[in-house]
């Protein structure tokens, strides 16, 4: 039993619970539950007494907007009725405009910026009115306070409906309102809380307000400082506190009265008493919950560095030096380290030791293929050696030039093929080739072997580095050598015509292809040697070789000059 309870307290669970356990108690949770319930309902019911207050503070002249709105939509959706007999129109509009003390003015402003039917008269041009710009801008509901109404001539509040038909433009029906007659009255409101309110449209244009009308218009004990009125009117419903213009600390509540197009803002002075005593009570029911969440954090985030990210930073930093050096570390504190760390630590040496013998068993494995391939390739190499010298006695013994010429071309393809091998055993990568070096070794015998007098002979040789599988080098090492053999028979005699050059160039074009190109001067006037004089099957081979690696063979010759050229596409190495 005793031995379970140890086993069980090495554990990582067991360890970061039990001291959890200490750190986090039950009623410290609880309590921090009950703290944040305490202040989000407190915030809610603060926030919404605000917002209530503004709009109840606001009511009087939302009504009287919502009754502008009213009429002015009436007007605009008779717009065409009313204009086909603007004598009856007027009276009608008259009569409306009697009934109330509030309005000013209601009318029909057609798309010119003509008032064709108004309470006031008909005929007059209002087209550099703001609230008529604004309309051909954008045809939308508007509250728009005018300072100077072209026709009252005082200040008014205009709602403005447009009459769009078709998507076209044809005007707008406009009732305005006396703006003094607007404000409410200070001594409406609740005088435990009394709110100064101002109104404003979506542009952020103050319409009323008691205070913009006693600092004469700039609002500067009413207006918070840091928050523009077009900004509320993105927001709409908030609640904050601020700054007014004059550096007092207020309380703000912004609420739309008609949305999208007249908000209210309500402040009220901010009283330090009001708000002290709710912060110290709600710090001292949250002071005790957040130092024991504070200890509790640093008591798991020690926990966890010591029993968990230093054993598994130690194991990754042993893992890496496993990945470069192959060698097996231990931990540097075994005791220290939980049990479920301890045993992915041993599984990991388990598998590093694992590795190390596998890998060792592939590299011998690996090294007897590699010796076994350049064997094979050495012991090939040799039997074509062999071949290339029965080939040569059987050319002393030749009673005829064709036949010593037959039987020396057979031993160069042989050799050919015997170069391949040999690259093959003493390259490093025995599957692969250097075509350039294979190439070059191959040039350089068979001039040396046509050519006794090198001097006269100009040879160029630009090879690139590209590398070829043995299916594809065998080929064209061939194909090379029948063109480089073809091309010094008939550049003259043994001696070689003045001024003879032979190039081959061999260059990948970087889409997968290279190009062998073998160029050669001719001379005319000479005859090749009779016993090298070839039979055309040479000519043969090179194309058969081309399209054994499927590549394209072309030939130009103008009877000074030979060259011909092979395209081929270079085959991938895939990693396997």
């Amino acid at each position: 039993m005793i031995d379970r309870l140890r086993h069980a307290s090495q554990s990582l669970t067991f360890k970061i619970a039990a001291l959890l356990a200490v750190a986090l108690l039950p009623i410290g949770v609880l309590s921090v539950a009950q703290t944040y319930v305490l202040i989000e309902e407190t915030r809610e019911r603060e926030e919404a007494s605000l917002l209530a207050l503004t709009v109840e503070a606001a009511d009087r002249e939302a009504a009287y907007i919502r009754s502008a709105f009213g009429a002015a939509q009436a007007v605009a959706a008779l717009h065409e009725v009313i204009l086909s007999d603007t004598e009856q129109c007027e009276i009608a509009l008259q009569t409306f405009l009697a009934a109330s003390s509030v309005f000013s003015f209601i009318g029909y402003v057609d798309e010119t910026g003509t008032v064709r039917c108004a309470s006031g008269g008909s005929g007059r041009d209002v087209s550099d009115n703001t609230v008529y710009l604004a309309m051909l801008e954008k045809a939308e509901p508007r509250v728009d306070l005018v300072a100077a109404a072209p026709i009252s001539g005082t200040s008014v509040v205009a709602v403005s409906v447009p009459v769009v038909v078709n998507d076209v433009f044809q005007g707008f029906a406009s009732v305005s309102m006396y703006h003094s007659r607007l404000f409410t009255p200070r001594s409406t409101f609740d005088p435990q809380r009394p709110v100064d309110l101002v109104t404003f449209n979506a542009a952020g244009e103050i319409l009323t307000g008691v205070e913009v009308e006693e600092s004469e218009g700039d609002g500067s004990d009413v207006l918070p400082a840091n928050a523009a009125l077009k900004s509320l009117a993105r927001i709409g419903k908030t609640t904050f506190i601020g700054t007014n213009n004059m550096g007092d600390r207020r309380v703000f509540a912004s609420v739309p009265i008609i949305d999208g197009s007249v908000y209210a803002l309500g402040s009220w002075p901010y009283r330090d008493e009001n708000f002290t005593s709710q912060v110290q009570e709600v710090s001292s029911s949250i002071l005790f919950p957040a130092a024991m969440w504070f200890a509790g954090l640093v008591v798991a985030f020690v926990a966890v560095q010591q029993l968990v990210i230093k054993p598994t930073r130690n194991l990754r930093a042993r893992m890496l030096m496993f990945v470069r050096t192959r060698r097996i570390l231990g931990p540097t504190n075994p005791k220290a380290i939980p049990r479920e760390i301890a045993e992915i630590d041993e599984t990991w040496q388990r598998m590093a030791e694992s590795i190390l013998h596998d890998e060792a068993e592939l590299h011998n494995s690996l090294h007897e293929k590699n010796v076994l391939l350049k064997e094979v390739h050495h012991r090939v190499k040799n039997n074509l050696q062999l071949i290339s010298s029965i080939i040569n006695m059987k050319m002393r013994k030749a009673r005829t030039p064709e036949q010593r010429q037959a039987l020396s071309e057979v031993q160069g393809r042989v050799m050919s093929i015997a170069r391949v091998h040999q690259k093959l055993y003493e390259t490093s990568t025995e599957e692969r080739v250097r075509a350039d070096e294979l190439l070059g070794a191959l040039i350089q015998q068979i001039v040396g072997s046509m050519v006794p007098d090198r001097k006269r002979l100009k040879l160029t040789q630009d090879l690139d580095p590209v590398i070829l599988y043995p299916d594809q080098a065998v080929p064209i090492s061939l194909a090379v050598s029948e063109l480089v053999t073809n091309a010094l028979k008939y550049m003259g005699n043994k001696g070689m015509s003045k001024g003879a050059e032979l190039r081959v160039t061999l260059k990948a074009t970087g889409q997968g292809e290279a190009v062998i190109e073998v160029f050669n001067t001719v001379d005319p006037n000479a005859e090749p040697d009779p016993e090298l004089r070839g039979s055309g099957l040479g000519q043969k081979l090179v194309h058969a070789f081309a399209s054994q690696v499927e590549g394209d063979c072309a030939t130009e010759s103008d009877g000074t000059t030979h060259c011909v050229q092979i395209t081929f596409p270079v085959a991938d190495f895939v990693a396997e």
